[in-house]
């Protein structure tokens, strides 16, 4: 008996078989390849469904340039950056970021709104996209040119070639997103009340009792 307690303690069970591993068991232990295979999957499946959501983007946003013709390529990545991000950071608040007067605006404003930014927009991007997409040919020389080894990405050339009206492109593209988001706020729960509170004042359920009515005799 007492050799099979100091073999169990030995084992840093202290005597307990039956005990679940702690955390720092785990830690020793490692991850089981079966969760590692698992995590890869999940990894491979979000990289998928992100990989899909840009491509079907991108040809979208193609078509669209295309039915009002305007000019889209590889060069005009940058001034959607800012949108992006904005869209990323109100889907992580759970909320549209934007100016408090935009929450207000109903449909009509919404259409008309998008409408003028859309204009500006046509105008301004037909004015940088000339001058960008000589800059970004001449630069990159297309993805079959064999003057460097691997892919590249001209950024310094497009960000150089027409910065004041590439700042204007993309600050139309942020405003176009913001009047068209919907209005959607998170619910804000009521922060529990501290211990010790008073409970508030609620109202009766029975109402006051009125007097009985004297008896009425027979005539």
């Amino acid at each position: 008996m007492g050799s099979d307690r100091s073999r169990d303690s030995s084992r840093g069970y202290g005597g307990r078989l039956d005990r679940p591993p702690s955390w720092a068991d785990t830690l020793i232990a490692g991850r089981s390849r079966a969760d590692k295979e698992a995590d890869q999957d999940a990894r491979m499946k979000a990289l998928l469904l992100v990989g899909s959501a840009v491509a079907l983007l991108i040809l979208a946003l193609h078509a669209i340039f295309s039915v009002v013709g305007l000019r889209f390529g590889w060069w005009s990545a940058p001034v959607f950056v800012p949108v992006f991000a904005w869209a990323l950071l109100s889907a992580a608040m759970n909320r549209v970021l934007r100016p408090v007067e935009l929450d207000g605006w109903r449909w009509p404003a919404q259409l008309k709104g998008a409408g003028l930014l859309a204009l500006l927009l046509w105008g301004c991007w037909g004015w940088w996209a000339g001058p960008v997409a000589r800059a970004w040919k001449t630069a990159h020389g297309g993805f079959n040119s064999t003057a460097g080894i691997g892919p590249r990405y001209p950024l310094h050339a497009i960000l150089a070639a027409s910065p004041m009206v590439m700042g204007l492109v993309a600050f139309l593209l942020l405003a176009l997103g913001m009047v068209l988001a919907p209005n959607v706020r998170s619910r804000e729960r009521e922060p529990p009340r501290p211990p010790g509170d008073p409970e508030p004042l609620r109202a009766p359920l029975v109402g006051e009792r009125r007097p009985p009515l004297p008896p009425r005799w027979p005539s």
